[in-house]
Order: structure tokens, then sequence, then C-alpha cells
């Protein structure tokens, strides 16, 4: 047998143990696939940055060897990393009324290209790299989470979420292989501001449950940047908008059901505040906030 075709074989062997795998914890064919996909060019972005290639060429040629979507005047502009995900172009009535209500925002802020999935039972229970399995993320470090923040020295001027340089709460989205840095959040939000309070009247802490729960509408392990019942203020961290590919995944209102986008495609419709939110790699400090599940 030839080199190549031992090769050939040893390829099919390993995806066939692949996909037998990937079928035993509730991967579909299809799913496992975008996964592969979405994880090769993640690897082909990461060797195109160590050359010294442009981003915007890597997305350009990303993009031209995937399919044209359909023509959709209220669709957002798209984006390598949201051309590998479907194109919806209405509600799925199949859905749960939690899922149809967070998909008509979707659609309706024009982020047609998205996926839901329903995770099982045991989704938290089980290690981030099962996790990312299930939803077909690229890595772990593309699993990501909604949580309420509070100043909770907010001026007493300061009683509601209207002015998002200065509000009592904000919807944070972080990843979950990152540590939230309640102090960095604190000094980017006091100079948004434009020192309108002084420093001391910000202190970024986790918000009760009962309150985020309130806030939100969502419960815990549930919360989500979309369809939100009070429209606070949001804040993604600048690791999540690095991302390449940049399909992020995160709760969608119900504890087993999660929804991925694009990051390019989430801050054109939601217009989040992009923030350094997180400790650097090797920072031995830690936040209160750091470890918080979401």
């Amino acid at each position: 047998m030839s080199t190549l075709a031992a090769l050939t074989s040893r390829l099919d062997a390993v995806l066939a143990r692949l996909s037998q795998l990937e079928l035993d914890v509730g991967v579909t064919p299809a799913d496992g696939l975008a996964a592969r996909q979405l994880a090769v060019l993640d690897r082909i972005a990461r060797l195109e940055a160590a050359c010294g290639l442009a981003a915007a060429a890597a997305a350009a040629a990303a993009a031209s060897a995937l399919p044209a979507a359909a023509a959709s005047p209220a669709a957002l502009p798209l984006s390598a990393g949201a051309a590998l995900l479907p194109e919806v172009t209405e509600v799925d009535r199949s859905g749960s009324k939690v899922q149809q209500r967070l998909q008509a925002e979707l659609l309706e802020l024009g982020l047609t290209r998205h996926k839901f999935v329903r995770a099982p039972p045991e989704y938290y229970d089980r290690p981030l790299e099962f996790r990312q399995g299930i939803v077909g993320a690229a890595s772990i470090h593309h699993l990501c989470k909604s949580i309420v923040i509070e100043n909770t020295r907010a001026h007493s001027s300061v009683t509601d979420c209207s002015d998002p340089h200065n509000s009592k709460y904000y919807l944070v989205v972080v990843q979950y292989t990152a540590r939230f840095s309640a102090e960095k959040m604190k000094k980017h939000v006091h100079r948004l501001g434009g020192g309108k309070f002084g420093i001391k009247w910000y202190n970024m802490r986790l918000a009760p449950e009962a309150v985020s729960d309130e806030l939100t509408g969502f419960e815990h392990n549930g919360v989500s940047p979309i369809a939100l019942k009070t429209r606070l203020p949001i804040v993604m961290s600048h690791k999540i908008a690095e991302l390449r590919p940049d399909v992020f995944f995160l709760g969608a209102g119900e504890v087993d059901l999660k929804v991925g986008f694009s990051a390019a495609d989430f801050v054109a419709a939601y217009k989040p505040m992009v923030m350094d939110i997180t400790y650097d790699e090797g920072d031995e400090s830690a936040s209160e906030t750091s470890s918080m599940a979401g």
C-alpha cells in the first residue's frame, strides 16, 4: 500500500471513530461537521496571524469558499464566522415559547444567522470540552455566559439603567475560560461616565440572584442578553470579539437552551460596550466574581 493510501485509510478510520463518539454523546452529524470546520478555520486563522497575513484576507477567503447567503434586506453583512451558521428567515414554531421570543428579536434586529441548541440534563455537570461538543463550538473559549453586575456604590441619583455610562446594573458577557475583573470594569465605566461621579461611586459586584431574575426575566444558567425584560446596558469582553472564528455560544433564556452567533453580528445588532474586563493570563490576583456561574 502506498503512503498516500495508508494515510487516507488512517484518516477514514479516525473520522469514523470521531463520528461514532459524537453520536454516543448526542452530537448530530451536521453539528459535528460544523464543529470540525470551525476548528479548522480557527487553526488557519492562528497560522495566518503567525505568518503576518491580514485578517481581512483570511475572512474573505473563508467566506468565498462557502455558499452565498440568500438576499435579505434586514440581514446584517455576512462575516466569515456567520457564514458557517444556518440562515434563518422565520421563527421556528416548533421551539419553546422562550426560544420563539428570543428568535423573533434576533430576526427583528437582522441577526439571521444563528443556531439554537438543546443541551442534555447533565450539561452543567460535565466539563467544558463536553459542552463544546454539544453546541458545536470551535473551542472551549467559545463558550460564554451572561451575568448581571450591580454597581453597589452608585450615586443616589443613579436609580435605573437609562444611562449606559452611569447605570445601576449591567448585563456582562464573558467567556467561561476567563476570569471577570470587577476592578477593570469599574475603571472603564467610570471613564465612560466622563467623570460625572468620582471613582468612589463605583463598585461592581454580582447582583443577587433574585435581582438578576427580576431584571432579565430569566433564571440562573438561563440568563441571556436577548429579549431582556429590562433593557440593561450590555458589556462584552474584548476577548470574545477577538475569537477566531468569532461564533460564540451562551445561554438562551432556559437552563438547557443555548444559542450561537457571530460576535461581529452581535456587536452590530446589540451595540454592547466592548471592554477589557477580564484578568490577563498569568495574573494571580483574584476577583470575588471571577468564578461566577451563568
